[in-house]
C-alpha cells in the first residue's frame, strides 16, 4: 500500500491534543507525532508547510513537548532545529552537520 494512503498527520490522529488553529493549513506545519525515538523517548517532528511554521504554533509545540517530556525537532526556513534536553540538541546538531537525517 502507498505510504501516503496510510499517513495520518498529528492533527488528524485519534485523540489528537492539537487545537483547531494547529491545523496544517493554519499553523503552516505538519506534526508527525512520535515519529522516531531518541534514547527510548518518542520524538515529535514538525515539518514546515511553506518556508516557515507560524511562531505561535512552534511556541505551542515547545510547551506541549516540555509538558509531555518529549523532544521536538522542527523545520523552519529549510533548517532543522532541535528542542529538548541539551544532549538531544547536541546529538541532533551533530547528525545534521554530518549530513545525516535526524532520525537515522
Amino acid at each position: 500500500m502507498d505510504p501516503c494512503q496510510q499517513f495520518i498527520c498529528g492533527w488528524l490522529a485519534d485523540n489528537s491534543p492539537l487545537p483547531e488553529w494547529m491545523r496544517p493549513d493554519k499553523a503552516n506545519l505538519i506534526l508527525l507525532a512520535s515519529n522516531f525515538q531518541w534514547r527510548g523517548v518518542p520524538v515529535h517532528v514538525a515539518v514546515a508547510v511553506g518556508a516557515r511554521p507560524k511562531e505561535k504554533a512552534i511556541n505551542w509545540l515547545k510547551e506541549f513537548c516540555r509538558q509531555s517530556q518529549r523532544p521536538l525537532i522542527f523545520q523552519t526556513d529549510g533548517e532543522w532545529i532541535a528542542y529538548g534536553p541539551p544532549q538531544f540538541q547536541t546529538e541532533m546538531a551533530e547528525r545534521l552537520s554530518s549530513g545525516k537525517n535526524p532520525w537515522t
